[in-house]
């Protein structure tokens, strides 16, 4: 199995699971990862939290409240606690080493959510094989900056971080140059009205060999118009949709 930055070079286009195949089973657990993995999505996009004794898991919110129905936050409770926990259903929150083991041909797009994920996180990085399978980002950069920090001298693959993001396109504006060691750099197609992925910012990034991957992209018609104007990549809830418009491209690759 090739690292990850190798297939990113390599491939022509990158379908990721957004959570999974979440348009479909309850998003970050197993059976979302089930269904995106047997659809022949091999890169599944997760969040990452921290339990009180710096257990990793697969879960989006701060709070718990929204997919299990309990008011705490997160990262107030221990792994025993998380785990006897349901989600909606019927589902547990995973464990994230238990992702790597029962995916082992998959690779894995993280988003650091909290504070407490960062050095847990650090120290699962220094597997070379979930290091190998690992794009790491998060809307932190500070978090961001200290994962990397941590894990210096690892070669940690990661995608750019919120202050990188503003600078690329500051100096996309002006007409500057930019340089950067991250592979790639996952946008929304629009924030706060402007346009961040369009033909003229696609030919830019692949200026300088930056990756462009879109998210969280579930129409029909704008994953197409995606395709056509020379996106890298796609984040999808609906694992289903995107995987049927890129066998009707033939761009799907088993």
């Amino acid at each position: 199995m090739i690292s990850f930055l190798d297939h990113m070079r390599q491939s022509k286009f990158l379908p990721f699971a957004h959570r999974g195949a979440s348009k479909i089973a309850p998003e970050n657990t197993f059976a979302a990862f089930h269904k995106a993995y047997d659809l022949g999505f091999k890169i599944i996009e997760t969040d990452v939290q921290s339990s009180r004794d710096g257990i990793l898991y697969s879960f989006h919110d701060s709070c718990l409240k929204r997919l299990t129905g309990d008011p705490r936050r997160f990262e107030m409770l221990s792994s025993q606690e998380i785990d006897a926990l349901w989600v909606e259903g019927g589902q547990r929150i995973p464990k994230l080493t238990d992702l790597y083991a029962a995916f082992p041909n998959a690779y894995f797009n993280l988003d650091a959510k909290s504070w407490l994920s960062v050095q847990p996180l650090v120290s699962l990085l220094k597997d070379v094989d979930i290091r190998n399978r690992t794009c790491v980002g998060s809307f932190s950069q500070a978090r961001l900056d200290q994962i990397l920090s941590g894990s210096q001298g690892l070669g940690c693959l990661h995608s750019l971080g919120t202050k990188s993001v503003v600078k690329l396109f500051t100096n996309f504006a002006i007409g500057l140059p930019f340089t950067t060691n991250a592979a790639c750099a996952q946008l929304p197609v629009r924030h706060f009205g402007l346009s961040l992925i369009n033909a003229k910012t696609i030919k830019h990034f692949k200026s300088f060999g930056l990756k462009t991957y879109a998210w969280t992209i579930n129409d029909p018609l704008e994953i197409n118009h995606l395709i056509d104007i020379g996106v890298d990549g796609i984040m999808t809830d609906d694992c289903e949709l995107l995987k049927l418009i890129l066998v009707q491209r033939n761009m799907w690759v088993d």
